[in-house]
């Protein structure tokens, strides 16, 4: 087979047709280039271009098929809504804080006509658009852009904190449903953001959704639904990924038959199981360890660990990828072993 160019090798894999090689590409990355280039995000984002020129350097350095285009600060938006986020520590994940001091009083004053205003007057917000505009301009159509964003679920356990989020579904159900709509509705306009500035692929990341923090019924009733929205709220989109971290092979079955055209995986998801009951109608992405062979391993064990996820696949719609952003001292050689198993694999 010819060589096909990243994007062809995307459209190829999501359509379940025969490609030169498997695709590779990071779930994000954020925290390690950043760490690469010895800068917190704040500095990185506040560069002229938002840090473009650096997220394209690395990725075009990995030949990943696919660039982040806001690495790194999914939980970032929320910041406009109240909740703070910590951005001064090299190397580290961007964490958000609560939102909230009194949620029964705050949750039913939260205003939906105000959101793209709210996120608009949101300096940080502004530069995270700003990399995704700079980051297209220097991408071109070579590859797709991914935005990488908290879904609804998890980005109202952020607003109200995940241990008080859960119990607020179970004990104000009502409340609970009010700020996954609102919620709903910022990611939404996240997307809609990001897609005027250049972005191909929506990507909501999902980590409060993981079968180790809630059970399949649950998700079924509480984060589904709300994902199954945003995908109708943003239709301007080709393609509509999604992520959960952790033990959540269970989920397949319902990201499948909600049109989520590829799943982002955790590494303790069986890929073999995972492949089998996405039926060929959605790509598997994922899911190698980041905290694990990646980031601790030697060379030739993330060589024989990614050659092994691409002989499971067997020729089934997979993309190679980290299960989860990697760690930020993961070594470059062992993250060139995930593109050397890719090539290798079109012989």
């Amino acid at each position: 087979m010819n060589p096909m160019t990243s994007k062809e090798r995307i459209d190829a894999v999501l359509a379940n047709k025969p490609v030169d090689r498997t695709p590779f590409c990071l779930v994000d990355g954020g925290a390690w280039i950043a760490k690469a280039e010895g800068m917190t995000y704040r500095t990185l984002y506040g560069l002229e271009d938002g840090g473009a020129e650096k997220i394209v350097r690395w990725t075009d350095t990995l030949e990943t098929d696919i660039v982040s285009a806001v690495s790194g600060v999914f939980t970032a938006p929320l910041n406009a809504f109240g909740c703070p986020i910590h951005i001064d520590d090299i190397g580290q994940p961007v964490n958000a804080g609560p939102a909230f001091q009194d949620p029964e009083s705050e949750i039913p004053q939260l205003d939906k006509s105000r959101i793209r205003e709210t996120l608009l007057a949101n300096e940080f917000f502004r530069n995270m658009l700003r990399q995704c505009r700079n980051v297209k301009k220097l991408v071109g159509d070579r590859k797709y852009l991914l935005g990488d964003i908290a879904a609804p679920f998890t980005m109202a356990a952020v607003m109200v904190g995940t241990q008080d989020f859960i119990m607020l579904m179970l004990d104000e159900p009502e409340l609970a449903e009010q700020l996954i709509d609102f919620t709903t509705h910022v990611s939404a306009e996240v997307f809609h953001l990001l897609h005027e500035n250049g972005c191909d692929i929506a990507f909501p990341a999902d980590p409060v959704a993981s079968g180790n923090l809630i059970s399949q019924d649950m998700y079924e009733e509480w984060a589904l639904p709300a994902l199954k929205k945003l995908k109708e709220m943003i239709p301007e989109y080709k393609y509509f990924f999604a992520h959960i971290c952790g033990g959540s092979g269970a989920r397949v079955p319902a990201l499948r038959d909600a049109g989520v055209r590829a799943f982002s995986c955790d590494w303790s998801v069986d890929l073999d199981t995972a492949l089998y009951n996405a039926e060929g109608k959605m790509t598997i992405f994922g899911n190698i360890n980041p905290a694990g062979v990646l980031l601790a391993g030697k060379a030739d064990e993330v060589y024989a660990e990614a050659t092994g996820r691409i002989r499971t696949a067997k020729g089934r719609p997979y993309i190679l990828a980290t299960g989860c952003d990697m760690g930020a001292d993961t070594p470059l050689e062992n993250v060139q072993m995930l593109l050397k198993a890719c090539k290798d694999s079109a012989n």
